[in-house]
């Protein structure tokens, strides 16, 4: 593709959160108690989960297991390679990027080695396998659970999750040949099921904020200018694990500007 060939400062991109961490306190520490439960099921770790950094980060092949995934370790890289059905997730030791078949995310804290056992961070793995997850402050209480048996509404979840993925954003940088974007609104607009219920065509739209690098001096910022939403068309089946699935990576999708404006006028 061109917009491959082009030079690119990666420091300059002003990168959106991609992984919907958990809302816990700033103060939270590693020797906090917290209570999982899968499928309604408490469940009993062998290695005490902690909280790194807001990310509450659980013990690799249990999780998984739990999950459904067929686990493989690569003791060379460090890297554990998860597969349920189509779904292919993998994941390194100390690297802060994940692959969700062929889409790349980059993660808030990486997988890490403690006390012999790797651990992994539980929301981006529960919700990249199609699952929701949703955190309890008072009761300090993660709850993974199956969402509704409503296709079009695990096509949503699936969207939102594709949306906050490094793969999505640097396909937007590409299209809007920024510097740095930060996206706003998703609202999907259409989701064309087939008959037999087994793929499926959706579209949605999303707004970005787009900013510019600019030089001043001797060094260089980045300011805002302009806003713009795109409609993206995309096609999705569903596996025989009953898992939604993107049938090409982000790259492929198909996209129109709807508008564009100036950023000061953007109100």
């Amino acid at each position: 593709m061109p917009w491959l060939r082009k030079i690119r400062l990666p420091q300059l991109a002003l990168f959106v959160s991609m992984l919907l961490p958990f809302d816990l306190p700033v103060h939270a520490s590693a020797q906090d108690a917290v209570q999982i439960y899968l499928f309604q099921q408490k469940v009993q770790w062998e290695q005490q989960p902690y909280i790194e950094q807001g990310n509450t980060m659980v013990p690799m092949r249990s999780l998984f297991e739990k999950l459904g995934f067929t686990v493989e370790w690569d003791p060379g890289t460090q890297t554990a390679t998860a597969t349920k059905g189509d779904l292919t997730l993998s994941l390194t030791v100390s690297k802060a990027t994940a692959a969700v078949n062929q889409t790349q995310y980059n993660l808030e804290v990486a997988p890490q080695i403690k006390d012999g056992s790797t651990f992994i961070p539980l929301r981006f793995v529960s919700e990249a396998s199609g699952s929701v997850v949703s955190w309890d402050e008072a009761a300090r209480t993660v709850h993974i659970d199956t969402p509704a048996d409503d296709p079009k509404q695990k096509i949503h979840n699936l969207i939102d999750n594709i949306t906050q993925s490094s793969s999505f954003t640097q396909m937007v940088l590409a299209i809007t040949e920024g510097d740095g974007i930060k996206k706003n609104e998703v609202n999907i607009t259409d989701v064309a099921l087939s008959s037999d219920g087994l793929t499926a065509k959706a579209k949605f739209q999303v707004g970005f904020t787009v900013s510019q690098a600019v030089k001043k001096g001797n060094g260089v910022t980045i300011s805002p200018s302009e806003t713009a939403l795109y409609e993206f068309t995309c096609d999705v089946y569903k596996d025989k694990a009953g898992q939604w699935l993107l049938s090409s990576p982000p790259a492929s999708m198909k996209y129109e500007l709807v508008e564009k404006k100036p950023f000061m006028d953007a109100s």
